[in-house]
């Protein structure tokens, strides 16, 4: 009889500790063994020679839009770009589906579509929107891992943003639940919304006028408050999507004296700047917008660094007729790059930044399973969820439609190479996606913190 459900052998371990050569055996979906000489003792085995297994991604910024808007995406075509991208467990947002999760019953119609459809492990986000700070706790009770809020307008009527006091109101509800946090879309409204007037009642309407309505002060702005009301209220933020390394400085001092908080960036943030707009246009198009070539090259610094906590892919995507509004500012603002978030980060700070496959990987898995409370998830180490990622670094295909899972197959990606090629993804010690093939009868489960 076979000790293990299953057994990888050959492969280079990416662990909390650096790389190893071992064998890994899985058992009730769990890492059982991390060891050599494991050929034989699995009912399945899988050979990783030469190969790389890190954990299973764990992308805390997605929005799928199911229920609602399925067009734009769904959990089957989101999660399948997902498994195909390393990513094992996603935290889908709470706006842009219809309705939004302001309250259980908008989370329980979510919940009903992920569990039908999501082919990797799901947790999901409750909105915090003005007047329903009553809802919170409810949220919570749940199982939501987050919250989530704007502070400048999302676009969306369904999802108003707070100002000062709404926020304020809501952290001090946040904060009396344990283990919650808030994410924030950290970007003044007041001066995106002034500036923006000024460009639609003048007709400066190219991107280059939508860049400099979205500039970097709006997100200092934004980040500032909301530290202190983070610090007035005790509340756990977490700044989503930062675009520059100045607020990164704000956010490091902001850690240095005690508040508890963590921030995010996103792969187009280093991995693009504004120049591409010349050329795809609105499909690079999202906010905070991406910078100029130098302010990318510090926002490197920041990440070689390690002053991130986290990356995450900010998977806002659409169909492709929205993206063509009558001027740049009506385009849709969001990126579809769930599926190569994963790759693309491993390839930069790996072969530009020179960082360690491990501190990648504590990036883009260990770190949100930790700030997220989710301790079975994050890492290869025994006992934790057999999530993993079987990747090959030896890579030059060319990102196209074709090999693109999303509902809409457009990114500003196409055409790009990276060096990595993810073959294989295991969530809970079930091969998910293999090298172009999904298990069509797995489904993800719902996930809540611990």
């Amino acid at each position: 009889m076979s000790q293990y459900d299953t057994v990888i052998l050959g492969g280079t371990l990416v662990t909390p500790g650096g790389e190893i050569k071992k064998d890994l055996g899985i058992l009730d979906g769990k890492i059982a063994a991390i060891d050599s000489g494991l050929s034989g003792q699995g009912a399945t085995e899988i050979q990783a020679d030469g190969d790389f297994v890190i954990p299973g991604i764990i992308d805390s910024h997605v929005h799928i839009n199911e229920p609602g808007n399925t067009d734009w995406e769904g959990f089957d075509t989101g999660s399948k770009a997902a498994l195909a991208g390393g990513v094992t467990c996603l935290f889908d947002m709470p706006l842009n589906s219809i309705p939004t999760t302001v309250n259980v019953d908008g989370l329980q119609k979510k919940l009903e579509r992920a569990q039908a459809n999501c082919r990797c492990d799901f947790a999901l986000y409750g909105g915090l929107i003005p007047g329903y700070q009553d809802q919170l706790e409810a949220l919570y009770k749940a199982g939501v891992v987050a919250f989530k809020g704007f502070m400048s307008n999302s676009g969306l009527d369904e999802f108003p943003c707070v100002d000062a006091d709404e926020l304020k109101k809501g952290m001090e509800v946040i904060a009396k639940l344990p283990g919650m946090r808030l994410a924030l879309h950290a970007e003044d409204n007041e001066l995106t919304g002034r500036l923006s007037k000024v460009c639609s009642e003048t007709g400066q309407t190219s991107f280059q006028d939508f860049l400099d309505s979205r500039p970097i002060e709006a997100e200092l702005l934004a980040i500032q408050s909301a530290i202190e009301i983070s610090k007035e209220t005790n509340c756990p933020i977490h700044i989503v999507h930062v675009s520059c390394a100045e607020g990164i400085d704000l956010i490091t001092e902001a850690k240095n004296q005690g508040i508890d908080i963590t921030v995010e960036t996103c792969p187009h943030y280093f991995a693009l700047n504004s120049s591409i707009l010349e050329t795809v246009g609105a499909l690079a198009k999202c906010a905070p917008p991406l910078r100029n070539a130098s302010a990318v090259e510090a926002l490197r610094f920041k990440l070689g660094n390690g002053e991130f906590d986290t990356i995450g892919s900010d998977h806002s995507p659409c169909p492709e007729s929205m993206k063509n509004g009558d001027t740049f500012f009506d385009a849709w603002g969001g990126i579809s790059s769930l599926q190569h978030a994963g790759v693309i980060s491993y390839s930069i700070l790996k072969n530009d930044l020179n960082l360690r496959l491990s501190d990648i990987s504590k990036l883009l898995s260990a770190n949100p399973a930790a700030r997220f409370n989710l301790p079975n998830k994050g890492s290869i180490a025994l006992g934790k969820d057999a999530d993993l990622a079987i990747i090959d670094f030896n890579n030059d295909l060319a990102i196209s439609k074709d090999n693109l899972h999303y509902k809409n197959p457009h990114s500003p990606y196409l055409g790009m190479t990276f060096p990595m090629q993810v073959k294989q993804t295991l969530v809970r010690g079930q091969l998910a996606y293999d090298q172009g093939r999904f298990k069509e009868e797995f489904r993800g489960r719902f996930i809540r913190p611990e």
